[in-house]
Formats: structure tokens, C-alpha cells, sequence
């Protein structure tokens, strides 16, 4: 027994425009809310990275360097 498209309640048919706008509202609220947090977090890294930068000590910037010190060697 197949039921028709007729027969078949969908669950669009069953919500009204208010519900529908409000449900379309949400998402995209929780989208901007993910975003604002993925962004956040982002801050966070990059802060944490520059401060972690700033409190290197000289030796730690010197491995760290390409540069090839013997070049400059009179």
C-alpha cells in the first residue's frame, strides 16, 4: 500500500508562517552565534601566540632565527 503525495503530511505543511520565520530566525542566529565563537577563539590563539612571542628569551630567538651568523663574521 503506497500512500499518495496527497496522503503524505509533511512537516512544512504542518507549520505556520509565524513558526516557520521564527524556526529560520533561530538558525540563523545560532549560525552568527558559531561564528562570533569560532572567531573568539581565534583571537584567543593568535593572542596567546603573540604573548607567548614577546616572552621568549634571547636564546630561544636566536635557535629560532635562519639567518646564518657566519655569514656576517669579519
Amino acid at each position: 500500500m503506497k500512500k499518495t503525495n496527497q496522503d503524505q503530511a509533511k512537516l512544512k505543511d504542518g507549520i505556520n508562517d509565524d513558526m516557520k520565520q521564527q524556526l529560520l530566525q533561530m538558525k540563523k542566529n545560532l549560525a552568527v552565534e558559531t561564528e562570533k565563537r569560532e572567531e573568539q577563539k581565534r583571537q584567543d590563539l593568535l593572542r596567546q601566540q603573540k604573548e607567548k612571542e614577546k616572552n621568549k628569551s634571547f636564546s630561544e630567538l636566536l635557535d629560532e632565527s635562519h639567518l646564518d651568523w657566519r655569514k656576517y663574521k669579519s
